[in-house]
């Protein structure tokens, strides 16, 4: 006797995988609100945006641009699409947020030349992929 038929397990997993992109949507929602709000103390408390403000909203922008990438990557998973190039994509945005928020410190160096290798190892690898493929495609045998 069977507990769980494939169906039944098939149906759990796309229920899963849309809460989760619904999570997502809401965490991307709750990103901008807390844009703005950032946006608002920083400028009400000096009058203007100083640079470490505009730093720290820039960051909190890159973060909701990755969670957007997020969604996008779950959506075309559950529509059964190659998400690969969507993931580079992902990678490339989390990437440039480490670069626009960097830190210096005394291994500022190792950190600066690991970044330039994963952009160029990303974006290489993203550029080759979508020139060999549609970022569309349909993935045989995915799920």
């Amino acid at each position: 006797m069977k507990l769980f038929s494939v169906d039944m397990i098939d149906r759990i997993v796309v229920y899963i995988e849309a809460a989760v992109t619904a999570l997502l949507v809401i965490l991307a929602a709750l990103g901008v609100v807390d844009i703005v709000i950032k946006m608002l103390e920083v400028t009400r408390a000096d009058g203007f945006m100083t640079p470490e403000g505009i730093t720290r909203t820039i960051d909190t922008v890159l973060v909701v641009f990755i969670v957007i990438e997020l969604i996008r990557i779950a959506m075309a998973y559950m529509q059964h699409k190659n998400v690969i190039g969507t993931v580079l994509e992902a990678g490339l945005v989390a990437v440039v947020r480490k670069l626009v928020i960097f830190e210096s410190g005394p291994d500022m160096l190792e950190k600066a030349i690991a970044l330039a290798v994963l952009i160029v190892a990303v974006g290489i690898t993203w550029f080759l992929l979508h020139k060999r493929q549609p970022a569309d495609a349909d993935v045989p045998g995915a799920h």
